[in-house]
């Protein structure tokens, strides 16, 4: 069985495979310079949230995350970050000892061609990556092909730490593995418009469910902190704009028909002289009156 889910992916890969020959290095550093060192949420008092660690060569090679439900701070996932020799990223990877995630990178002329999640050595999900032409850096659609029979275990949802956070949403893949489905592999399409240097809509299909979701993004002035972290947050493809997201709108809908939708608004406040914000909130149209706050250290501004 697992042969013939192998021999599949690989069909899918190969029928899918769109590839670029421009010059372009997907590495996993700020475009801007402007490194990110510390995020917390809610306080920027105590221990940061998260921690950003780079090499010499200013590449990033671990998120540190504080384990925000242990009431002593102590740190909870550490996800670790390897390179190919022209500093495109060849996987990202955690462990906790029982169970190893680990996400590796295909490249054409530096380009990404595909993404592999693997657990403990086998591979479970496949994304691939699609652009426009041979001089197009943005990357214009995505498929993403999932092992229905692997992720019916509802169990190892729980234990999964790097797949909400680099992957994907959890609860809609629990929602295609619990579809009745007969397949062995079960798949998203996403279509993806651009403005200028900025993603502004974000089509997503779901087939299984029946289901589609459609992302509009405006944005700020204010330039993206997470620009040219293209493969560290899931959450809308967040490190492929330059600038930062004003508003957001994911619309849902059922065989074709409008069910919810629900906006999240930012506002970016102690901007430094580059235009990169230190300290930004967001709240959403189901809970207005509550405010979300993010605060942001750069390396270059980080001072013992």
């Amino acid at each position: 069985m697992k042969k013939l889910l192998f021999a599949l992916l690989s069909v899918f890969v190969m029928a899918l495979f769109f590839a670029s020959c421009n010059k372009y290095e997907e590495s996993m550093y700020n475009k801007s310079g402007y490194q990110i060192k510390y995020i917390w949420y809610k306080s920027n008092s105590g221990l940061p949230n998260e921690t950003f660690t780079y090499n010499k060569k200013k590449l990033l090679t671990n998120i540190d995350i504080v384990d925000s439900s242990n009431m002593n701070n102590i740190r909870g996932e550490s996800f670790e970050f390897t390179y190919n020799k022209d500093k495109t990223v060849q996987s990202i990877s955690y462990t906790d000892g029982e169970l190893t995630e680990t996400v590796t990178f295909s490249y054409l002329n530096r380009y990404v061609k595909y993404m592999n999640y693997t657990i403990n050595g086998e591979v479970r999900m496949t994304s691939n990556f699609y652009r426009d032409d041979e001089k197009a850096a943005k990357i214009t659609r995505i498929v993403e092909i999932y092992d229905r029979q692997f992720f019916e275990d509802m169990q190892i949802f729980t234990k999964m730490k790097l797949f909400p956070r680099f992957i994907g949403d959890m609860e809609t893949v629990k929602e295609m593995a619990a579809a009745g489905s007969k397949d062995l592999a079960i798949y998203c399409n996403k279509n993806i418009t651009y403005e200028g240097e900025n993603i502004v809509k974000i089509e997503a299909d779901y087939p299984v469910l029946r289901k589609s979701y459609v992302t509009t993004q405006t944005y700020s002035e204010v330039l993206n902190p997470y620009y040219g972290l293209n493969y560290c947050y899931a959450d809308d493809l967040l490190g492929f704009s330059k600038n930062a997201v004003k508003s957001k709108v994911v619309s849902n809908f059922f065989d074709g028909n409008p069910s919810t939708s629900i906006q999240t608004d930012y506002d970016y406040k102690d901007v430094n002289k580059d235009n990169y914000p230190r300290m930004y909130t967001y709240t959403t149209n189901k809970n207005p009156d509550i405010y979300f706050k993010t605060y942001i250290t750069y390396v270059s501004e980080y001072k013992d």
